[in-house]
Formats: C-alpha cells, sequence, structure tokens
C-alpha cells in the first residue's frame, strides 16, 4: 500500500529526478568550457557565412548593374564627342540617365562613373547614401586618378581605394581608354551587420593586405594607428577570439569576439553544484509535505466526491480551504460537470417524453378518413360500372395500405419499402382517376436500404394528389434517391418533383422557420411534422429543402444522413413505372 500511494510516487520521482541532476551537472562541468567554445566559435562561422554571402551578393549586383551600363553604352561613349555642343549634350545626357537609372534602386552601389579619355567628359551619379559632404572629393579623385586597365586582366576583383579618411572599393572597367565604374563605401557594406543589431560582438571587413576597412565598433580605432588586422589581433588576442572569412573580391571579414562573454557564468556551475546539494537536503521534506497537504488532499476529496455522485447524489458543495488555484478550478469543473450531468438527465427524460408526443402526434397525423370514404365512395362506383379487375386491385392496394399504415408508432423504414407502399398509393389514386397519371422512381439500390422514417415520401406525394392534381390534365411525379455528402459525412440525397404549379411563399417560410409543435400549430400539419420528426431524429433543422422547379412545379429535396453502422447492399437495378 506504502508503495502505491501519491506520497511514495513522488518522492521517488523526486529523488531519481535529484540524482540525474547531479550526475549530469558533474559531468557538465569537465567539458562545459570547450563545448561553449567550439559551439561559439561555430555560431559565428555560421553568421560570418551569412553576412559575407550577402556581402557578396549585393557586389555581385553592383557589377551586373557596371556590366549593363558598359554593354548598352559603350558605342555610345565611343561617339565622336566632337560633333557640336548639341550632340555632346544630348550624348551626354543619355549616358547620365544610363548611371542614374542604376544608381536609383534601393540595391544600388553608391554610384557610377563614365570617364572619357583626356577628361574630355566625365560622368558621375552618386546614389543617396553619399551625403554631399562626400561628393566633392570623390569627384575630385575620380577625375585625377587613371583608371588603366588591370594587368592580370582580372575584372572582377574591386581595388581599395582611401578617400579623405573614408574608405571606398572600386570595380571598373577600361576599354578604348573610356572607363566604366562603380564603387560603394567600405561601411555601406558593413551597414548590413550594423542594421541587423545581432549581437553585441564588433565585426570587421578588411582589404588583401590586412587593412581595416570599416567596423562596427568605433572602440577598435581608440588607443592605437595600427589599424591592421595584424594589430588588432596583437592588441587583443587575450581578451577576444578572431574568426574570420574570406570575401574573394577584395578581402575578408572578421568577428571579434570576448572571451568574457563566451564563458560567463561557467564559473558559477561548481558553486551551483554545492547550493543544489545544500537545498535539496531541506527542500525534499519540505516538498513531500506540500505534497502530502496541497495535492494528497484535494484528491481525497475529489474521489470521495466521485463516490457520492455515483451513488446518486445530485450536488457537489465545493470544499471550503486553501487548496491551489489548479485544484481550485478542478473542484469547480467537478461542480459544473455535477451539474451539467444532472441537467443532462433531465434534457434527456424530457426529449423522451417530447419525442413520444411526437410520435402520438405523429400517428393522429396519419388517421385521414376522407381518404377511406373516398376508397370505399370509389369501390362503390365501380361496382355500378362492373369493373370487378379494378375493384379487385383497389382492395388489393388498400389492404396493403392499411398494413403499412397500421405498423406501430414512429418506426424507421428502408428507403425500398417507403417507396413500395408509395406506389400501392399511386395505384389506388390511378384507378380513382384513370390516364392522368405519370410516375418514375431512379433509386440507387445502395441508397434503398438506409432507413427513413416511415411515411416520410408518403406525405409529399398526398399533398401532391391534393395540390397539384387537376382533373382532365396528366399529372407527373418524379422520385430520386442517391447517396451523397453533407458536412463531410454520408447521407441520401432524396428529390420529389411534379409538375404541378409549385408552392406558394408562405410554405417556403414555414419550411425554413425554426420547428415547432406542428399539432399546436394547427396549419401546414404535413410539412411542419416531417421538419419536427427529423429535427427529432437526427438533431438537425437543415435536411428539407422546398422549392419550385422549372418551368413548373414543386420541388422536395431531402437529406437523410446514413448511420454509420449500418451496411448499406450492393448497387442494384433503377426502375420506372408508368400509371395509366
Amino acid at each position: 500500500m506504502v508503495k502505491n500511494s501519491i506520497v511514495y510516487k513522488f518522492s521517488a520521482a523526486l529523488t531519481v529526478i535529484l540524482g540525474i541532476l547531479f550526475t549530469v551537472l558533474l559531468l557538465s562541468n569537465l567539458y562545459s568550457l570547450e563545448v561553449v567554445r567550439n559551439q561559439s566559435l561555430s555560431n559565428s562561422r555560421n553568421t560570418l557565412s551569412i553576412y559575407v554571402g550577402n556581402i557578396h551578393s549585393m557586389l555581385n549586383i553592383y557589377s551586373k548593374d557596371l556590366m549593363e551600363v558598359f554593354e548598352t553604352n559603350i558605342d555610345a561613349a565611343m561617339d565622336d564627342w566632337t560633333a557640336g555642343d548639341s550632340g555632346r549634350y544630348f550624348k551626354s545626357v543619355q549616358l547620365r540617365n544610363a548611371l542614374k537609372t542604376k544608381t536609383s534602386g534601393s540595391f544600388s552601389s553608391d554610384g557610377m562613373f563614365i570617364k572619357l579619355p583626356d577628361n574630355r567628359e566625365f560622368i558621375v551619379q552618386f546614389g543617396s547614401r553619399v551625403s554631399s559632404k562626400e561628393k566633392l572629393p570623390l569627384n575630385d579623385f575620380m577625375i585625377k586618378h587613371d583608371f588603366k586597365p588591370k594587368p592580370d586582366g582580372n575584372t572582377d576583383e574591386w581595388t581599395h581605394f582611401e578617400i579623405h579618411g573614408a574608405h571606398y572599393l572600386f570595380k571598373y572597367m577600361t576599354y578604348s581608354d573610356i572607363s566604366f565604374g562603380t564603387f560603394v563605401k567600405a561601411d555601406t557594406l558593413l551597414s548590413i551587420v550594423k542594421g541587423e543589431g545581432a549581437d553585441n560582438d564588433r565585426y570587421v571587413i578588411s582589404d588583401r593586405s590586412g587593412a581595416v576597412l570599416a567596423s562596427t565598433n568605433d572602440d577598435l580605432n581608440k588607443g592605437t594607428d595600427d589599424l591592421t588586422m595584424d594589430g588588432l589581433m596583437k592588441r587583443y588576442e587575450k581578451t577576444h577570439l578572431f574568426i574570420s572569412q574570406p570575401i574573394g573580391e577584395f578581402g575578408q571579414m572578421t568577428k571579434i569576439v570576448a572571451k568574457q562573454s563566451v564563458f560567463s557564468g561557467l564559473k558559477l556551475i561548481q558553486w551551483i553544484i554545492i547550493a543544489l546539494g545544500i537545498v535539496s537536503v531541506v527542500v525534499v521534506p519540505l516538498v513531500l509535505r506540500t505534497l502530502a497537504r496541497g495535492i494528497v488532499r484535494p484528491v481525497l476529496e475529489l474521489v470521495k466526491a466521485a463516490k457520492e455522485v455515483e451513488n446518486g447524489q445530485r450536488e457537489f458543495p465545493i470544499p471550503h480551504g486553501r487548496y491551489s488555484m489548479e485544484f481550485t478550478k478542478l473542484f469547480h469543473s467537478f461542480h459544473s460537470m455535477v451539474r451539467e450531468i444532472t441537467d443532462l438527465k433531465i434534457h434527456t427524460y424530457e426529449e423522451k417524453i417530447e419525442r413520444s408526443r411526437a410520435e402520438l402526434k405523429y400517428l393522429q397525423m396519419q388517421i385521414r378518413p376522407h381518404f377511406f370514404l373516398n376508397a370505399i365512395s370509389t369501390i362503390s362506383s365501380l361496382t355500378y360500372q362492373n369493373k370487378n379487375e379494378e375493384i379487385r386491385q383497389l382492395i388489393l392496394h388498400l389492404s396493403e395500405h392499411l398494413r403499412y399504415r397500421f405498423k406501430g408508432g414512429l418506426i424507421l423504414v428502408p428507403i425500398h419499402e417507403e417507396i413500395k407502399h408509395v406506389e400501392h398509393y399511386i395505384r389506388m389514386q390511378e384507378i380513382r382517376y384513370p390516364d392522368q397519371i405519370f410516375y418514375m422512381t431512379d433509386i440507387d439500390s445502395d441508397a434503398g436500404q438506409v432507413p427513413i422514417p416511415q411515411f416520410l415520401l408518403q406525405t409529399f406525394v398526398e399533398n401532391i394528389f391534393k395540390h397539384a392534381m387537376i382533373y382532365g390534365k396528366m399529372l407527373s411525379i418524379f422520385i430520386r434517391a442517391s447517396k451523397d455528402t453533407m458536412e463531410d459525412k454520408p447521407c441520401v440525397k432524396i428529390v420529389i418533383e411534379d409538375n404541378g404549379e409549385g408552392f406558394p411563399p408562405h410554405v417556403w417560410k414555414t419550411a425554413e422557420a425554426p420547428a415547432h409543435d406542428p399539432i399546436e400549430r394547427g396549419d401546414r400539419v404535413g410539412i411542419a411534422n416531417i421538419r419536427k420528426t427529423l429535427q427529432l431524429l437526427y438533431k438537425r433543422d437543415d435536411l428539407l429543402t422546398l422549392s419550385n422547379a422549372e418551368p413548373s412545379g414543386a420541388k422536395i429535396e431531402l437529406r437523410v444522413p446514413v448511420p454509420e453502422t449500418r451496411e448499406l447492399a450492393p448497387k442494384g437495378e433503377r426502375h420506372a413505372l408508368h400509371v395509366d
């Protein structure tokens, strides 16, 4: 019994957890420094790879823009510029517009230029990131500098220039002493790191010689004139880690991580282990006592209440005491559940009573004295006409009709059985109205096995003869039943149509209104009673739809849910019946 108690299980589990925790802490203390260091280096390399990839993409965009401008405008640049001021002006505008198009986007370089031989014409277009203060030194530098073709013919390399203390990367193409170039400030390339602000570490980009071009932290420049990577490593190698990644176009990018930030907190691990050992000696008994008071007592209260409810108690008084928030909510939930169970039982009893009332009213609705009087009157009339065969047929169908009608209360019958009963009814009407009735059914065999409430179709057929039958005019009745789905659940769709005058608007409103007590209302008993029956059986109000067919006639659509446990028969044959 002790091993089966909650206190024992909690204390054993807590002891095991504490033992595992101590073991993990002791083992992690042996290699945590190396693990953290390797993890930090790995994360730094991954971050650098992302940033270097972004810089590479930016430089590729700038190079692509330069190549497009060169290929598109090299012919215009090589034309004769001495043809007159007008021609010179229009060529200059053309080239300037080409540069402006490439430098006006958000992913453009800081500027592009076109320089003709002997400084006959120099066209430059600056990007939005270049300030007015920077434009003049840049313009003077590009006019004075001779952008000679590179000896090795490598046009993919970017060249570093320092202009008035600012570092720029230039890429240019010189053909027939005509230079096309683009440039970007080193700080612009590093702005992707500054803009994200992902961490507090320092990032530096440098050229192939190791000269620092830009950094995210100005503190690197303080206290030293040696702004090279070698100088920075000598100065910070004891306190920082250096992780570098090459940038093929001009140099490399370096992340400088403070060792203190990598290993901060690891010295506390040993003290934490000792503190946990001391605390656990005090905490375990307190936890066990708290468990006994905060968990065991409420659980016993719930067990006691569950037994009382099982024995028939309808109310569960909420216990008073200082229980935890979770158990207080659980007590309230249990109280609500007991009340809901009681209400559900009452609702179930009321629903049974309502179902019984509906069955009685349904049976009352089936009593149609005028129908039997009409049948007897028809038999009497046929005797005077010596139509013995018609009399025998009428009596046969009438007996089948009565046998089906007096089966019992509200029962479910297969669709094909209800159709057979409808046929008997129509045969009797055919004897009364010869050569005026056309009747056709189209019933899928698997749909024909689905159960529906008795007299469901019979009621609508009776209404057709009551409202659509006109003496001397052919009456057509069509009934179809097929498998369908409703809200992704299987159902049978039944459609009944005639060629009468259709439903008046007030009948539509009756079908769309909420289900009421059909007998107490007293009007349109058939449709209202069917809706009530469907609502009681299937708990839905949207199974019956009334409309008018084209070009004339009434149309009834029924959707009957298919029971999940019922297996339908395989498909059979369809049949059509012509009554004449």
